[in-house]
């Protein structure tokens, strides 16, 4: 409850800076000298403003940051921690997801909707096994590795909830009979906190709002703290039944061994596993989890590691990015959408000087303008471009004697630059080969083109280049080279490109943020006259 009268403390400052008298501190600063008939052509700016009874300065920073502390920190439900993690360990993993989510709030809210989706899906299939009692919050709790699985010949290894009804379904456990209470005591940030999280962030949000109204200005910061809001509400959503810091987990006790679970599945089961040895039932990697691992895999070779070194995992990752169906899609979509077009109401804004409005506008146009072409990338690189080559391939080649019959002959066997063969996913490991082939993928051989080989005979092949081992570790820098982890170089040189214009856009806003402070209009720090919203009579 500390932390909850904490919070009570700094919303209540929070507020009485909000509805103080505003002081008369004013600095003018006149552009140019204003002509004797318009007067109020004169633009009164302030710098650093003082706020002994009024709005200043560190008014507008404080309340700031403290909404975005909260939309940041406070909204987080995190995966329930290995065994062996300390306090530090904990802390530090937040911190980073804390981060995260100051970079970009609507990752933070991808992940709240994938785990909401997929807690609704295991709901269902519950459901339809004939497990009427099972709840959100248990799916919740089961997709946060809040069961542990303990064999007689392997370790400890987290289940989430397809797991968990696989193995109720083939009777290795008995269904866990956990009330909803049980988890709700489980959770260590009561719901307490959770409601004044909310009801600092819709005051902030009512401010601003009636700001607008009466015409005050607005600054940059005010703006980017309302786009943390619109991503913290949807995550909070999304979270709603999850519980939050949730550190005990059940364990659940089989008396079949793992090697006859995994004989038992047979096919299902392929050799490698990545996290654990269930990972047959659900782990499933699809376009954003690709791009994800790509990226975390450049900071784990900086010796920046966040996910388990070990294997078998001791707990589900706090980044474990569920699949986005169509609506999911789209409710992202919205999402980053409506995040990003926040900071253009600041187009018209004033700042300190011209180069600073104009490096605003440039970076508010970019970070809008990767939103599109994030799903435009990813939609060409694996369904469109897929959906021509195999047109075009499966075009029959009546004669290749005529003109064009050896254009289209040459065109899809013959004439293949070395550059097009890299491009060209042929050259990609197969799911087969990484089951039932010790496969070198690091190094994939090249093939050189002919112009006068059949379609049917066998290319020769050199010794790989450099140029292929760049182009493969660009498709897959995993450690395994987990061919489920290859991305079509058509999307990773792309997004290199939209992930650079994304966060150096993000960086020069929060900066201006910070610069704008030092010399705003007049009108930014005038309180809202709250008496004008209410109805007059006589």
């Amino acid at each position: 409850m500390i932390s909850t009268e904490l919070c009570l403390i700094i919303i209540a400052f929070n507020i009485q800076s909000c509805l103080a008298i505003p002081t008369s501190n004013i600095t003018v600063f006149p552009h140019a000298p204003p002509p004797i008939s318009n007067v109020s052509s004169v633009l009164l700016t302030q710098g650093w403003t003082a706020s002994p009874s009024g709005r200043g300065s560190i008014d507008i920073l404080w309340s700031c940051l403290v909404t975005i502390s909260l939309c940041s920190w406070s909204v987080l439900c995190l995966q329930v921690p290995g065994p062996h993690d300390s306090r530090l360990t904990i802390l530090w993993r937040r911190l980073w997801l804390t981060a995260l989510c100051g970079v970009g709030p609507e990752f933070t809210f991808q992940i709240a909707l994938g785990q909401m989706l997929s807690a609704r899906r295991s709901v269902r299939d519950f459901r339809d096994a004939d497990y009427p009692d099972w709840t959100m919050r248990h799916a919740f709790y089961a997709d946060s590795g809040g069961f542990l699985l303990q064999t007689p010949d392997f370790k400890v290894i987290p289940v989430d909830g397809k797991q968990l009804l696989y193995l109720i379904t083939n009777r290795y456990v008995e269904y866990p009979q956990i009330r909803i209470q049980d988890i709700r005591d489980k959770n260590k940030v009561d719901d307490l906190l959770r409601l004044i999280s909310v009801g600092q962030i819709i005051w902030f949000s009512v401010t601003v709002i009636a700001r607008a109204a009466q015409g005050l200005e607005i600054t940059g910061m005010e703006l980017t703290t309302a786009a943390f809001i619109v991503c913290s509400l949807g995550t909070t959503y999304c979270w709603w039944n999850k519980g939050a810091d949730v550190a005990t987990p059940i364990t659940l006790t089989t008396k079949t061994t793992m090697v006859d679970i995994l004989k038992n599945a047979k096919d299902a089961s392929p050799g490698p596993y990545q996290q654990t040895p269930l990972d047959f039932i659900s782990r499933h990697e699809w376009y954003w989890s690709r791009y994800w691992k790509h990226w975390i895999n450049i900071l784990r070779n900086m010796r920046i590691v966040f996910a388990p070194k070990t294997l078998p995992f001791d707990r589900l990752e706090n980044t474990d990015w569920k699949e986005l169906k169509r609506g999911g899609q789209a409710a992202f979509y919205a999402m980053s959408l409506a995040y990003t077009a926040i900071f253009l109401a600041a187009w018209n804004n004033r700042f300190p000087t011209n180069a600073e409005k104009i490096i605003w506008r440039i970076a508010s146009l970019s970070m809008v303008a990767t939103v599109p072409l994030y799903f435009s990338i990813t939609a060409f690189a694996y369904e469109v471009y897929p959906a021509l080559e195999q047109y075009f391939r499966s075009v029959p080649v009546l004669s290749t004697e005529s003109q064009g019959g050896e254009i289209l002959s040459q065109a899809l066997s013959e004439n293949k630059t070395g550059a097009e063969e890299i491009l060209s996913e042929e050259s990609m490991p197969s799911q087969s080969s990484y089951k039932h082939k010790n496969t070198n993928l690091e190094k994939p051989e090249e093939v050189i083109p002919s112009n006068h080989s059949s379609p049917n005979s066998p290319r020769p092949r050199s010794q790989p280049s450099i140029l292929s081992w760049i182009a493969a570790h660009l498709r897959n820098n995993s450690l395994s080279k987990d061919p489920s982890l290859s991305i079509p170089l058509k999307a990773t040189l792309p997004m290199y490109l939209v992930g650079f214009f994304y966060c150096s856009s993000r960086m020069l806003i929060l900066t201006l943020d910070l610069t704008q402070l030092r010399s705003l209009p007049k009108s930014a720090f005038d309180t809202v006259d709250w008496g004008a919203f209410l109805p007059h009579f006589g």
